[in-house]
């Protein structure tokens, strides 16, 4: 490693591969997509941290790539999410009252899950107070924790794929589906926030692209349905578009696809960072998110 060298690393782990994003500041340096056997990895979770701690380790030793300061996501399988309004409380007492609120409104996640919150901005001239609250199981974190662990990597922050997905689209609304061969994220945008996101399993024991394919097109109307239904007031119109990222994407017939499924047209993402020639921000996308929470 360079002495003074600020180089940083977002790494994401898919079913078959580990991607790697070294960059510095707002500029990509480099970037490395890494095979792992299919074993290792199952819907996107890492099962073998130890094998996988040690893939990542050759990589990024045979490429000089910093061990500090990495940043990852993780599936948002299983993951839930509540708004929470609370009457005006003082500060002092917040954080008692939003505890005991999200064991009220989300029972059972403060045993199974890692709980996040974070207060909304003030509606009512402070007499009311909206509080995020995010629980995710633990499994989703651990293995990817335990694998850096293994490598010798220290991890500087975890978020879910879905937030970082949302960055590096930075639309006000939008749909977007992450395609990769064993799951699919989808991710509904509305005011610039994930107002939706569900991580889809291909149910198959040796998926392939074409099965993957096939379930994404399946599941996308429905989650889009879903969502018309659940939030009538935030409803999707049919000018919302659709942007395609992941392994699936590189499928230049999948948009297609898409569209005649849903009839919403799928654009390409206007990348907010400076991308080398051929980079492939398909496939990259979620780390690009990841490197945009530092520089934006």
């Amino acid at each position: 490693m360079k002495l003074f060298d600020r180089s940083a690393m977002s790494f994401t782990i898919e079913s078959m591969t580990l991607r790697m994003l070294i960059y510095s500041g707002k500029k990509i340096e480099s970037w490395y997509s890494v095979p792992l056997p299919g074993n290792m990895v199952r819907e996107g979770l890492v099962v073998t941290p130890e094998a996988v701690g040690s893939i990542m380790e050759e990589a990024i030793r045979e490429n000089d790539i910093p061990k500090r300061g990495v940043i990852t996501a993780v599936p948002s399988s299983g993951s839930a999410t509540q708004t929470i309004n609370l009457p005006g409380v003082k500060k002092g007492g917040l954080k008692d009252m939003i505890s005991r609120e999200i064991k009220r409104a989300m029972p059972g996640s403060q045993d199974v899950d890692f709980v996040y919150w974070q207060v909304l901005p003030e509606n009512g001239g402070g007499k009311r107070q909206q509080v995020y609250a995010l629980a995710v199981p633990r499994s989703n974190v651990v293995g990817v924790v335990d694998a850096c662990r293994a490598c010798g990597v220290t991890l500087r922050g975890i978020e879910l794929k879905p937030f970082a997905m949302v960055r590096a689209v930075d639309c006000t609304e939008g749909i977007i589906v992450h395609g990769e061969v064993d799951s699919v994220e989808v991710v509904i945008v509305e005011k610039s926030f994930p107002a939706l996101f569900r991580c889809i399993p291909v149910k198959d024991a040796s998926p392939s692209a074409e099965e993957a394919a096939q379930n994404l097109l399946r599941e996308l109307p429905f989650t889009i349905d879903y969502y018309n239904r659940s939030y009538r007031d935030a409803k999707l119109t049919p000018e919302v578009p659709v942007y395609l990222s992941g392994e699936l994407a590189l499928d230049p017939k999948l948009a297609m696809d898409v569209t005649e499924t849903t009839g919403r047209e799928v654009i390409g993402v206007e990348p907010k960072v400076e991308c080398p020639p051929n980079f492939p921000l398909a496939q990259f996308l979620t780390n690009v998110g990841l490197m945009m929470r530092d520089n934006w």
